[in-house]
């Protein structure tokens, strides 16, 4: 996933209820990873965890285990 395809997520995070709930409900990256899938996007577990920094201050939830 390139640094533009995070942005897209991440934005689409901050405007659909369905997706935030939907990865609100996974239970470790690879859930997450699945979701995000499903939903169109372009992810990695290891995109993820190499933009952890650009993922933190956009999450309207945590992950304790990414």
């Amino acid at each position: 996933m390139s640094k533009e395809s995070l942005e897209a997520l991440l934005a689409k995070l901050k405007d659909d209820e369905g997706l935030q709930q939907s990865l609100k409900s996974a239970t470790n990256l690879d859930d997450a990873v699945v979701l995000a899938q499903g939903a169109g996007f372009d992810v990695s577990k290891y995109d993820f965890l190499g933009h952890k920094r650009l993922i933190g201050p956009h999450l309207l939830w945590e992950w304790d285990w990414i």
